[in-house]
């Protein structure tokens, strides 16, 4: 006989359509939104993280208790994006520095928004956890993204974090997001300085190959010589430039004093486009990704703390 799924129940529709809403807001599902709370209300000493023993200790040491582990995911589909074919060819949603053309590096606005809105939904996911956990901080966030090969611009987040409770200190803007170790954490909080939020931001960009490049790369004597790629080279410099422009301009909205722990990401992938009469350029694509964690300076009425120096004893040439 076929299998036949049983039909859901009354209150199983009502919830699934409850955890779609939630979903579409920006929010996390029924189920985990009540296991949260439930933690919350009856919970005791127990809990869960991805925090090594070492950093472990060192969270507590600077008066964090580890709660739970929070995470937050998306699956964002890009919408249709054109690409500034060259000079006069009328491409559309893309900025460019300069006056346009090829050697010139242009933002696809399109993949960059989905990439963008991909992560702050996921990032405000966990931020959502991390609040109906009774979190006063989430630390060591580890961010994944992805291209899923089975769906076509189609990509994927999910950031992961272990949400604490301060015993010392009260934040006013709970829960703080941070990129940092249990072990930078404390140093962050016994030196004056507090965690605020997770910045980050993401550009997807074309660079399109001028002909002075394309002479270097195709020339007669291009293969008898090293030489560099200046079109390409001035690209991921574009590329950063915009990134961290998105990731300075949220840490300013933040009131943030500088931010630390920044990672800088990238890949690219390589489009070959006829330019007419027998004539292929090689074009590229760069996806440039930057993380960090925006922290305020805090006055101190204590000494700072001792600082020590870490020598390794070990001679580092010797291997096992």
């Amino acid at each position: 006989m076929p299998f036949r799924r049983p039909r859901p129940t009354a209150d199983q529709q009502r919830r699934a359509e409850a955890s779609l809403a939630a979903i579409e807001a920006g929010g996390v599902p029924v189920a985990a939104s009540e296991r949260l709370k439930d933690f919350r209300d009856t919970a005791g000493r127990f809990f869960t993280s991805d925090l090594s023993v070492n950093e472990l200790m060192l969270t507590r040491q600077a008066g964090f208790r580890p709660l739970t582990q929070v995470m937050g995911t998306c699956f964002y589909r890009t919408g249709w994006q054109s690409y500034p074919w060259g000079r006069g060819s009328g491409w559309l949603g893309g900025m460019g520095w300069g006056a346009g053309g090829a050697g010139e590096t242009f933002e696809l606005e399109q993949q960059t928004a989905a990439w963008n809105e991909a992560r702050r939904l996921a990032v405000g996911r966990m931020a959502e956890e991390a609040r109906l956990a009774g979190a006063d901080a989430v630390c060591g966030v580890r961010l994944r993204r992805r291209h899923r090969e089975w769906a076509t611009g189609l990509i994927e987040f999910v950031v992961v974090g272990t949400a604490v409770r301060s015993e010392r200190f009260r934040f006013e803007h709970a829960p703080a997001l941070s990129n940092l170790s249990g072990q930078d954490l404390n140093k962050l909080v016994r030196h004056g300085y507090w965690p605020v939020g997770l910045v980050a931001g993401t550009t997807v960009a074309y660079v399109a190959t001028g002909a002075q490049q394309q002479f270097r790369a195709t020339g007669v004597f291009s293969s008898r010589q090293n030489q560099e790629m200046p079109d390409f080279t001035r690209g991921i410099y574009d590329a950063r430039a915009l990134a961290m422009a998105r990731l300075s301009e949220q840490a300013h909205a933040l009131h943030a004093h500088g931010v630390v722990g920044v990672t800088v990401e990238h890949s690219h992938r390589e489009i070959e486009r006829d330019r007419g009469g027998g004539t292929n350029y090689t074009d590229l694509v760069i996806e440039m990704h930057v993380l960090g964690t925006a922290v305020v300076e805090v006055e101190r009425d204590d000494p700072p703390p001792d600082t020590y120096l870490d020598l390794q004893l070990n001679d580092p040439r010797e291997t096992t």
